[in-house]
């Protein structure tokens, strides 16, 4: 874990404010995070609509719990993502809803804009279509690790966090999950057909 004195300054500032009651303070916390929890949840969920829902009640919940919050050595973004979590397990457990994925938000994420060059853009999402389809095969625990790590660029702590694991726990599910996935693009005909 990280000692108090090696996370964001500001973000520490932001929290110590938002905790007295300061709106301020946590607009900003929500203007620095939302982007974070609104992906996570998306990845989920794969309903825009849904998402959007979800991560307002994340915020609403963050909101009344931050006067509890306590740091762990991890950023605030960690307790954020594992209250997102939470949510979206009560909203399925309720719901009693499957996971679908409408087919016009495969490979969609923010920024993800067409090169200049026609012919690089194709082929770079013909392979990011294609990986985004190796990673739909990996187990459920193994696609949000990669997730975490990889797409929301959370340190191994702030995972752990997040899926309520230990450290260790996070580096041997993302090394097991990234030879999953490499075994996948080895031996998964279309994959590679589609990458010649």
């Amino acid at each position: 874990m990280k000692p108090l004195g090696t996370l964001d300054p500001e973000v520490v500032d932001l929290v110590s404010r938002a905790q007295q009651g300061d709106g301020e303070a946590f607009a900003r916390l929500y203007d620095r995070y939302v982007d974070q929890i609104y992906g996570f949840l998306l990845h989920k969920v794969r309903d825009r609509h849904l998402a959007e829902d979800l991560t307002s009640d994340v915020f609403l919940r963050a909101l009344k719990a931050i006067p509890r919050f306590r740091w762990q050595g991890v950023d605030i973004g960690a307790w954020l993502t594992t209250i997102a979590r939470n949510r979206v397990t009560d909203h399925f457990k309720s719901a009693r809803t499957r996971l679908v994925r409408p087919v016009d938000e495969v490979g969609e994420r923010p920024g993800n804009r067409p090169a200049d060059d026609p012919e690089a853009a194709a082929m770079a999402s013909d392979l990011s279509t294609l990986l985004a389809a190796a990673v739909e095969l990996l187990k459920d625990d193994h696609r949000e690790v990669l997730f975490l790590r990889f797409t929301q660029n959370l340190s191994v702590s702030e995972t752990a966090h997040a899926m309520q694991r230990s450290d260790g726990a996070i580096k041997a599910l993302q090394y097991r999950a990234l030879r999953a996935l490499a075994a996948i693009v080895r031996e998964d005909p279309a994959f590679v057909d589609g990458v010649r």
